[in-house]
């Protein structure tokens, strides 16, 4: 219960330079990101003491393919594995785990959540793949996920870019369970935003995506 309440309290006393793949900011500096959609949404809150690590808190909100609602509330890592600085741009390994607690049913339980990420970006392409077990207590929505991407024109650092992405995420127990996301992201020095449709073909599953980092 308190890990849950940390999560958001520590959300709400916010007192504002962003990579479209960066799981954290640059030293001395305070991340705030976030999914939004209609049956999967989650927020993250780290802080940078040093480059290559982050501490922070995690809250998330599941509805599976059977209608049950889960919260989960968790303290959270983040560390830069190995980065690679290349002429035209650059590649990072990163890991990122929290534990915690979840709520479903009415039941609490212990959660945990690691996951890896590789990433590689340059001015113009993207790309990301990444693996997440999110585990607790009759619960198990492991995930995987492919993005790919390219900005239409180059753009100076202090104006904002738009660009054009493409997810593929495979989620376990949710509907649908593949879900293939068109987006289009803005991102400036500060943040990026992100506006997508999941499964745009199937008026059935259709839902809209809303994907966010500001860095203070």
């Amino acid at each position: 219960m308190y890990t849950r309440l940390l999560a958001w309290l520590a959300l709400l006393a916010l007192p504002i330079h962003a990579q479209a793949a960066a799981l954290m900011g640059f030293a001395d500096s305070t991340m705030l990101m976030g999914e939004w959609g209609a049956d999967y949404s989650e927020v993250m809150l780290n802080y940078s003491p040093r480059i290559g690590h982050a501490l922070g808190v995690e809250a998330m909100h599941m509805r599976d393919k059977d209608g049950m609602r889960s919260d989960i509330a968790t303290l959270n890592y983040t560390g830069l594995l190995k980065r690679w600085n290349l002429p035209r741009g650059q590649a990072n390994f990163w890991f990122t785990g929290g534990l915690g607690e979840s709520y479903s049913g009415g039941e609490q339980g212990f959660a945990y959540t690691p996951s890896l990420q590789f990433d590689y970006e340059t001015t113009r392409l993207y790309f990301l793949a990444k693996a997440r077990m999110v585990r607790a207590p009759g619960m198990n929505f492991d995930s995987a996920s492919v993005q790919g991407g390219f900005s239409f024109y180059e753009a100076d650092y202090e104006k904002t870019q738009p660009w054009f992405v493409m997810e593929v995420r495979s989620m376990r127990n949710m509907d649908p369970g593949l879900q293939v996301t068109p987006a289009l992201r803005l991102i400036n020095k500060d943040y990026f935003l992100e506006l997508g449709l999941t499964n745009p073909w199937d008026e059935g599953v259709r839902m809209p995506r809303v994907n966010f980092m500001f860095v203070f």
